[in-house]
């Protein structure tokens, strides 16, 4: 419990007793009983499924992305690459896809025990989204994820998507790893409020908007940070954009884990969720990907060679 009540978000202490911070319950011990498995998640909102992964796989795509890493110069390559000891200096912020020609990474995500499990879960053929976020998580206390739930990115198909979690390579609690809110899920403040926005809609009977965006689609590019600063969003996104102040107004414990090599962690897009800072000296690096049943209408920006993404593409004006 001791590592636990040692996280902190931005440099601030997230644990004052053992009432504010927790450890995921796990589910491995039901991953093949479908009725089980949506009980808990009714209950939980997530499924923390340890070991669900083929380690040698799931190797294989760590080592992929530390040596794309080590050509940007963020890795220190005096120790093995598998380590992912960060580099001061390097290229963390460059624009690099590391999910782009990548069928290590792929394999893992997309084939084999992932797949088959969501054909459990979900009990049919299942498809997943062309898009793969990706998380590169260097130390210190500037970048971790704010509170969100996943549903204001990708709400425009099924209700039921779910997202996996993927951590590539051992999380302990020092390294902030993937924190959920428990019981977020239920609260129907949120779903009623916040859940119900999305950050590619904008108000477009304000400031010409509407003029500002078609002509930007005629002329096939994105936005100037000058017409973007005259438009009005619907949402920015997160909840909040602190973790500790999220908690504060919802309540519940932040819960995270120990989380290994292969471990995949399940949640719903109503579960509120963000990460800690990384406390240690090495690289931490993990995957988002989503999965649905394939024959339930798909979230279009996701989908394709080229997805919209939160391009000029997946704008859609609404009355203010």
């Amino acid at each position: 419990m001791g590592a636990l009540l040692d996280l902190t978000f931005r440099g601030n202490p997230m644990a004052g007793s053992v009432n504010d911070t927790g450890e995921l319950r796990r589910s491995d011990d039901i991953q093949h009983d479908p009725a089980a498995l949506h009980a808990r998640m009714a209950d939980d909102g997530y499924l923390y499924l340890p070991g669900l992964l083929d380690p040698e796989e799931s190797l294989a795509a760590r080592l992929e992305v530390m040596k794309r890493l080590a050509r940007l110069g963020s890795v220190d390559e005096t120790l093995p690459l598998i380590e992912g000891k960060y580099k001061p200096g390097g290229g963390l912020s460059a624009m690099f896809d590391f999910t782009l020609d990548n069928p290590a990474l792929m394999k893992v995500l997309y084939d084999g025990p992932m797949i088959r499990f969501y054909e459990r879960f979900l009990g049919g053929p299942v498809t997943h989204f062309d898009y793969t976020w990706f998380r590169v998580k260097a130390p210190g206390t500037t970048s971790p994820t704010q509170p969100h739930y996943d549903v204001v990115y990708m709400g425009r198909g099924t209700p039921n998507l779910y997202t996996s979690w993927t951590p590539l390579g051992d999380v302990p609690f020092e390294m902030g790893g993937l924190i959920i809110l428990e019981n977020s899920h239920r609260c129907e403040r949120l779903r009623h409020t916040y859940a119900r926005t999305d950050v590619d809609r904008y108000c477009e009977n304000e400031n010409k908007a509407g003029r500002i965006v078609e002509t930007a689609r005629i002329q096939k590019r994105d936005l100037t940070g000058e017409e973007q600063s005259r438009i009005r969003w619907n949402s920015t996104g997160s909840y909040a954009s602190d973790a500790i102040q999220a908690r504060n107004e919802i309540g519940g414990r932040w819960l995270t884990a120990d989380y290994k090599l292969g471990d995949v962690l399940v949640f719903s897009m109503h579960t509120l969720h963000a990460s800690s800072d990384n406390r240690t000296n090495r690289i931490r690096i993990s995957s988002d990907s989503r999965y649905q049943l394939a024959s339930e209408p798909q979230d279009e920006r996701w989908i394709g060679t080229r997805p919209p993404a939160h391009g000029i593409r997946a704008k859609q004006g609404m009355i203010c």
